[in-house]
């Protein structure tokens, strides 16, 4: 219910993790580390975009 349309479009971000994951397993393709650098960028842009790792921050009384 408090998810707006910014939450939504994050889904989006899923597309490449889930492709590289789904190549990894069904095509035998290697995983590289540009591909586990890109992973951690995108997991890095959902936390930064989504704000619940800050907003619990400054529930347990962590200032930045």
């Amino acid at each position: 219910a408090r998810s707006g349309p910014t939450n939504l479009a994050l889904v989006t971000f899923l597309i490449p993790v889930s492709a590289i994951c789904l190549g990894i397993v069904f095509l035998g393709e290697t995983l590289m580390p540009r591909h586990i650098h890109g992973l951690i960028l995108i997991v890095l842009g959902l936390s930064a975009i989504d704000g619940r790792l800050f907003q619990r921050r400054r529930r347990n009384g962590v200032r930045r």
